[in-house]
């Protein structure tokens, strides 16, 4: 049994290496660790610990291709989850994605479990706090589930193993993982209990959870859960409350675009880790854009300018262009329109689909040029709200989200093959590839985690 002895503030960074060891929590100061409200809402605003939300996926998804050249630069993590092993990490790394959304768990635990009885404080203060702590727990089990479970099948009971779900601030907490259908139970608990909570309708900072991202992240936890009129609700529920759109016409380089917490899009900001930033984008989704589609010029980037390794080609490119604190993979308004224009065309209303389609499109192109779709049949629709998908997410890793659930329908199932080093690696649809391995070395520290 290890002796591991560290404050609150550096805690939940090792907590998921060995949540059984005995832990010692110094006190912060020599006065205290958290006895004041301010004290909770300091850990509500530590964004730098509570926003990360991991991104291994993104070199997983269609998004990615690697030159040959490139891959003789890329990690063995990097390589690992390109060619979808079972395995992605050695035994001497850490996985850095699982690490950092539990310790948003934990933070959003600590939050919820104490500062309802911290001191100086008003009621509404401490409310506010705890209706923010149900949306950060909510999100973080949003990518654990989509990243270390199954996909949810509607058409099934979901009893599959996922990831543990940890609703405490304990340090000797069972590790047993739950399951997928579990974790999908409580993700909308939390965010329906935000709700009840009264959280507040529009916080200063988009980094804030609000009324706003409950009903956005509803949306999205829905549309995973192919429940598409509760997920449409919801996405007119958010766009109701924030409809803004940036018009890339109006900018005059790509270093224009505004920095993540000035984006009035952003609905609330959650970020990709920075390492998966750059990665290269595949051929076949940069020849998708035209010639006058603004997001090839606004989105990407060369990939011989302020990237390394170089290569040739093009990576994502916002990052670069802006000095920005991150890539948002937080809910935003382009996409509630989208989620509500798949919702629309799957319920057979073409019209609406292709109407929210063009919304957004309206606001990409250049100037004169013809952006307006249109769609005969409802399968048409939403084939377009696909498309429209890939280039508006583009290097932020939703790609994988989306063919994990496609993988559902016989009609957008794909096997994907890649050649790296020479040699050829598939992903069939709905194979374990689709699901990233726990780290072994948490496994070994704690083998329910095997189970």
């Amino acid at each position: 049994m290890k002796f591991l002895k560290f404050t609150l503030y550096i805690l939940p960074a090792l907590l998921l290496n060995s949540c059984r060891d005995y832990v010692e929590v110094e006190q912060v100061g020599n006065n205290r660790i958290l006895k004041y409200t301010s004290d909770y809402r300091a850990i509500a605003n530590a964004y730098t610990d509570i926003s990360g939300s991991g991104g291994i996926y993104l070199l997983a998804n269609a998004d990615a291709e690697f030159p040959a050249t490139y891959q003789n630069g890329v990690s063995t993590i990097w390589a690992n989850s390109y060619t979808w092993q079972d395995k992605i990490y050695d035994p001497s790394q850490g996985d850095s994605d699982y690490i950092g959304l539990y310790k948003a768990v934990y933070y959003s635990n600590v939050l919820l479990d104490g500062v309802m009885g911290s001191e100086k404080g008003t009621d509404a203060e401490k409310k506010e706090i705890y209706a923010e702590a149900f949306v950060h727990r909510a999100f973080a089990y949003l990518q654990l589930v989509n990243t270390y479970g199954p996909q949810f099948d509607p058409a099934s009971a979901n009893s599959e193993k996922a990831v543990p779900l940890l609703l405490k601030p304990e340090l000797f907490s069972s590790l047993d993982r739950s399951t997928v259908g579990q974790i999908y139970d409580q993700i909308i608990s939390d965010l329906k209990s935000a709700l009840a909570n009264d959280i507040q309708d529009t916080p200063p900072f988009n980094v804030l959870p609000s009324k706003k991202a409950v009903y956005a992240l509803l949306a999205r936890t829905y549309l995973y859960m192919g429940q598409y009129q509760l997920s449409l609700e919801n996405a007119e529920k958010a766009l109701q409350m924030q409809n803004g759109l940036i018009d890339l016409k109006t900018f005059a380089t790509g270093y224009s675009y505004p920095v993540l917490i000035q984006n009035p899009e952003v609905i609330f900001s959650k970020t990709l880790l920075l390492t998966y930033n750059r990665a290269p984008l595949s051929n076949d989704l940069l020849s998708s854009f035209g010639t006058t589609d603004l997001r090839y010029d606004y989105y990407t980037i060369a990939g011989n300018v302020s990237i390394s390794p170089t290569y040739t080609g093009r990576g994502f490119g916002i990052a670069t262009y802006s000095n920005t604190n991150g890539i948002n993979v937080g809910v935003s308004v382009p996409e509630m329109y989208l989620i509500a224009a798949e919702c629309y065309a799957r319920a057979g209303q073409t019209q609406k689909a292709v109407d929210y389609l063009n919304i957004l499109r309206a606001k990409r192109f250049r100037a004169n040029a013809a952006y307006q779709v249109s769609a005969a049949t409802s399968t048409e629709a939403l084939n377009l709200v696909l498309t429209e998908r890939q280039k508006e997410f583009i290097g932020r890793g939703f790609r994988w989200f989306d063919q994990r659930r496609l993988n559902l329908d016989p009609a957008f199932q794909k096997t994907y093959t890649r050649i790296f080093k020479g040699n050829t690696f598939t992903l069939a649809p709905n194979s374990d590839g689709y699901v990233f391995p726990i780290n072994q070395n948490y496994i070994d520290l704690n083998p329910e985690l095997g189970k």
